[in-house]
């Protein structure tokens, strides 16, 4: 019964804080200025390459969510790729992009909902030192900015087929660094000293996530 009631502490508790977070990120995007903002971004993938622990850090221990904005330039940025590459590679006329709609919208939403799914996981899995999901969704998407950045450059395919022999290892370096980066990003926000300690917990995210990811699946969204 006590466990139950814990449950049911922390479904209320997610559900208040999944509010908040959408009215907070529909009043930065209110905010947003694309062309400042979007400098303000390429300056902090700079940053995050001179120290990228340093940044995620700040951002992991940031209660005011200053870096909220450019977490969500960066989706955006992602988002945006998506969608170039998915009409580029289907080839798709205007009949047969109205008929598959449903296809793109499912395509080109995937990887926010990958991060957001990602960061319901490990907000969760942190009950002893609480962030708002904000918090964790920004330091998260900051974690996956390696991945992004592959994402941008493997727009080069389009323009040459045989690119895929530079975009395909550089993508997969990214790959790695951006679980590294996860893995940190997750430490400090579940406020874990040890990694000893903190590795059997992001084995449980890892796993979780992924059986998320097969479930969503079968909706034929690949986050």
């Amino acid at each position: 019964m006590e466990e139950n009631k814990e449950q049911n502490i922390n479904t209320e508790e997610l559900k208040k804080e999944t509010v908040e977070a959408v009215k907070e990120v529909k009043e930065t995007i209110k905010n947003v200025d694309i062309k400042n903002d979007a400098k303000a971004a390429t300056g902090f993938i700079a940053s995050m390459f001179k120290d990228p622990f340093g940044a995620i850090k700040e951002i992991a221990k940031d209660s005011n969510n200053k870096h909220l904005k450019t977490a969500i330039i960066f989706i955006a940025v992602w988002t945006i790729v998506v969608f170039i590459k998915a009409l580029s590679i289907k080839h798709w006329s205007f009949d047969a992009l109205f008929k598959n709609i449903l296809s793109l919208i499912k395509t080109i939403i995937a990887p926010a909902l990958g991060i957001i799914v990602y960061s319901v996981i490990v907000y969760a899995m942190n009950k002893e030192n609480k962030k708002s999901i904000v918090t964790v969704i920004t330091a998260i998407t900051t974690a996956k900015i390696p991945v992004i950045v592959a994402a941008v450059v493997s727009l080069l395919t389009i323009f040459s087929a045989s690119a895929y022999k530079l975009t395909n290892p550089f993508a997969s370096l990214c790959s790695v660094i951006s679980i590294v980066l996860t893995y940190f990003s997750a430490k400090i926000i579940c406020g874990e000293e040890q990694n000893s300690k903190f590795f059997k917990k992001f084995v449980i995210i890892e796993a979780i996530y992924y059986v998320a990811y097969i479930l969503i699946s079968f909706l034929e969204i690949y986050i």
